[in-house]
């Protein structure tokens, strides 16, 4: 009979009814278990028996089992925490998880209950390592691939790298009336002084702010920026110092050669130490930035900024100059920029060359003289000791003045003084031959501006006065010359002031067929030609006499050994010689001891590496070339160099003394790096008291780890007491095509199976990835009182399956009874 049927039928049914009790048992239990997820059980029919009927063939089914146990994976609702490294995640994803003994990241979860342990690993309750991305500490990027995530409880030291500075400086102040620049004020050996004193005298800058900045090893300095105004309208200058004392940069190597057997700067030796960068800004009328230039400051303090040798050029990729800076010690400098508010727009600026004479006329003989003016007239000029020239336009004194041109091109100027003319009338000669402007400054001086910006061969060699030796403007100390004859006339100089002596030759390099264009120090030995357009050709010999300066005679034994004053020409390159000019230059800076060089107008210049000082109190350059003589042509002797140019004197060279008294508004003429744009926080010049708004650095000495925080992103950011606040690692989540496919692991940690697919990790908040919720924790999404509703209808039914067997059972009993 099929009524035995319903026994086996009740039984799956009491059997499939405990199991769902035990799955609502297990939720129920883990009401409050971090993101624990509930499940649900699902039921179907087991296969029927087919049975027959009246009607014909029909089914009775079997009983029940069960078909799934889904897990639901709806959102917990967030509980607040006050552990900073609790996380939630609001959204879709599971964290990602390393067992300690196992290679791959192959577990997940939702509990963010993590903390750091001993080691600095970001963990769970369990001991599994968080997997994430470390970040990169100077792009704040991701770094690398997923792995485990650490946080040093210790950050390193930082030197600084960046240094802003924004200040108002006051408008009203006064402009100076003598210049007299900041680096001439400052004096590094004062602290080594028997009885130190400050370094530079309070009285002579208007304003100074000062800033900490660290060096590798995380200790602070002190760095104060000076700043003073200048002569010019809307102009400031600036200085960057720190103490001399700790200043141990380093010498370049031709520097250890001047300052042996100093290496680094030296402040009781170096009156530059301290000082690390010179500067200029000039404002607007507006008061904002529109122009910076920068000089770097040598050991001796000699910046000149009317030279380019000090000046700082920036690429059109960076936006602020920078300065050395060394208390370490070590061998590299720590290089720091500096930012005033503006950045370098990227264009170049060329400026103009100015030669200045060296003295100024008068309009008249005795006391109460005034300088005179372009229109002066030539009868009511009077030199310095009170003589005049004379003359009218067929006869009387003559001026010729020789040099060059902006391109090389030699140029003689002679003119016919008429003392009826207004000393205009010789200014506009000097501009229509040198092709330039010709000016009388303030001072009564002869001021000529080439008519070209950028780099300029325009110099003046040579002054002749004709008739007398009174020179209204020129003075005649350029021509010191211990190798050579002045010249009866006093054959003068113009050029660019300088703190250190030069030696000019009086010839040029020309290319082919001794004209312009000038040869440069890059030119090859067969492009070289003197005036005549003779060739310098390969083996030609050039022998060289004078001093160095410090006095030394570059000579012929027993000065020097046989052939050591002598430098052959080689067109062959080699790894040692380029075949160029460049191959002179070197020679005569390793034979004479100072720096050499081929100016704009193709002449050969050398130059002493130490800068003169006071007389009879300090260095006085001894540097001089006596004598050249070459086997072959020789562009850069007197011998070549044609008329009317000849110097009067018949010297080979000519000596410009170094002018220590301090600048006369001549400038080299360049191609610089000063146009500024304003940024939004600028440095400005207003009407308001000189006052630092905002400054900052990026420097940080070594710092312990003080809090952590995390942000929706999964970032990890450390704080440091060392006030570093440092984002160190970024949490990575994962999702899966199929989450009811994932195997519980206990633990709060399910693995990947077949069924669930491959994890598809990434950065919270993107690709379907949810957020994460700091400060807050999951909580399981059990509802009770769904749980409540289904232990009622699995309890009643599980009650209907035993009553269906007691129901049978009886059947069967009463069954067996009929036998009776």
């Amino acid at each position: 009979m099929a009524i035995s049927s319903s026994l086996y039928s009740s039984i799956s049914g009491l059997s499939t009814m405990g199991d769902a009790m035990a799955v609502l048992g297990d939720n129920v239990a883990n009401t409050n278990t971090l993101s624990f997820k509930a499940s649900r059980t699902t039921f179907q029919d087991v296969l029927a028996q087919s049975i027959s009927t009246a009607s014909g063939s029909a089914q009775v089914g079997r009983g029940v089992t069960m078909s799934t146990v889904d897990g639901l994976f709806a959102q917990g609702s967030f509980e607040t925490s006050s552990t900073p490294t609790d996380m939630a995640i609001g959204g879709q994803g599971f964290f990602m998880l390393r067992a300690a003994g196992s290679a791959e990241s192959d577990m997940y979860t939702r509990a963010g209950e993590f903390r750091f342990d001993q080691e600095g690993f970001l963990v769970n309750p369990t001991g599994h390592f968080v997997q994430g991305w470390a970040i990169d500490q100077q792009t704040e990027e991701r770094a690398g691939t997923i792995g485990d995530l650490r946080l040093d409880t210790t950050t390193p030291p930082v030197e600084t790298l960046d240094v802003e500075v924004i200040a108002n400086l006051d408008s009203r102040e006064d402009n100076e009336s003598v210049e007299v620049r900041l680096f001439e004020s400052w004096n590094g050996t004062n602290a080594a002084a028997v009885n130190p004193t400050a370094p530079i005298n309070p009285q002579l800058y208007e304003y100074t702010s000062s800033i900490k900045v660290y060096d590798a090893k995380g200790a602070s300095h002190d760095i104060a920026i000076y700043f003073d105004r200048t002569t010019q309208d809307n102009q400031w200058e600036f200085l960057v110092t720190c103490d001399p004392s700790e200043d141990m940069r380093t010498l370049s190597a031709v520097e250890q050669q001047i300052y042996a057997p100093d290496t680094t700067y030296n402040y009781e030796e170096h009156a530059g130490a301290g000082a690390l960068l010179y500067g200029i800004i000039q404002f607007d009328t507006s008061g904002n930035i529109s122009a910076i230039t920068a000089y770097d400051v040598p050991p001796d303090g000699e910046v000149n900024p009317a030279r380019s040798e000090n000046r700082v050029i920036l690429e059109n990729t960076e936006s602020y100059y920078s300065f050395d800076a060394n208390f370490t010690g070590a061998d590299v400098n720590q290089q720091i920029r500096l930012s005033l508010g503006a950045q370098y727009n990227g264009s170049v600026t060329d400026i103009r060359q100015v030669i200045v004479s060296e003295l100024g006329a008068l309009d008249s003989d005795g006391a109460g003289a005034n300088y005179i003016t372009a229109e002066t007239y030539w009868r009511d000029v009077y030199d310095q000791s009170g003589l005049q020239l004379s003359g009218d336009s067929t006869s009387g004194d003559t001026i010729t003045i020789s040099g060059f041109a902006h391109d090389g091109t030699r140029v003689a100027s002679t003119y016919q003084v008429n003392s009826d003319e207004k000393v205009q009338v010789f200014l506009n000669q000097l501009e229509n031959d040198f092709g330039c402007s010709a000016s009388i400054d303030a001072s009564g001086r002869l001021k000529m501006t080439d008519l070209i910006a950028g780099n300029s061969g325009m110099h003046v060699t040579s002054v002749i006065v004709d008739g007398t030796i009174d020179q209204p403007f020129f003075g005649t100390h350029d021509l010191a010359n211990p190798f050579g004859a002045t010249g009866t006339n006093g054959d003068t100089v113009l050029n660019i002031t300088t703190p250190k002596l030069k030696i000019l030759s009086q010839g040029q390099g020309l290319s082919a067929g001794g004209s312009v264009p000038v040869v440069t120090a890059n030119t090859s030995w067969t492009n070289v030609f003197d005036a005549s357009g003779v060739a310098i050709a390969d083996g030609t010999t050039f022998t060289f006499v004078g001093a160095k300066g410090d006095g030394a005679i570059v000579n012929v034994p027993p000065f020097l050994p046989a052939g050591e004053n002598v430098f052959t020409v080689s067109t062959t390159v080699t790894s040692t010689n380029t075949g160029t000019v460049s191959d002179l230059l070197m020679w005569l800076e390793d034979t004479f001891e100072c720096d050499a060089e081929i100016d704009f107008a193709g002449r050969l210049v050398l130059t002493d590496r130490i800068a003169d000082e006071a007389a009879t109190t300090g260095y006085q350059s001894q540097l001089a070339i006596s004598s050249l003589v070459s086997s072959g042509a020789n562009p850069w002797d007197d011998a070549g160099v044609p008329a009317p140019f000849t110097p009067s004197a018949g010297s080979g060279f000519l000596t410009l003394s170094p002018n220590i008294s301090g600048e006369d508004g001549s400038q080299q003429g360049d191609v610089i790096s000063s146009s500024f744009s304003p940024e939004a926080l600028s440095s400005t010049q207003y009407a308001n008291s000189s006052t630092t708004i905002f400054q900052d650095q990026n420097g940080f000495a070594s710092g312990f780890l003080q809090s952590v925080s995390v942000d929706t992103e999964g970032v990890i950011t450390g704080n440091y007491s060392n006030g570093q606040v440092l984002k160190k690692a970024q949490v990575a989540l994962a999702n899966f095509a199929s989450l009811a496919g994932l195997h519980k692991q206990g633990g709060n940690v399910y693995r990947e199976t077949t069924d669930s697919g491959a994890p598809v990790s990434g950065v919270p908040g993107t690709n379907g990835l949810g957020t994460i919720a700091p400060n807050a924790l999951e909580q399981s999404n059990v509802d009770l009182g769904t749980e409540f509703v289904k232990l009622i209808t699995v309890q009643r039914a599980f009650q209907a399956n035993s009553k269906i067997i007691t129901t049978t059972d009886e059947m069967l009993n009463d069954l067996i009874n009929i036998k009776r």
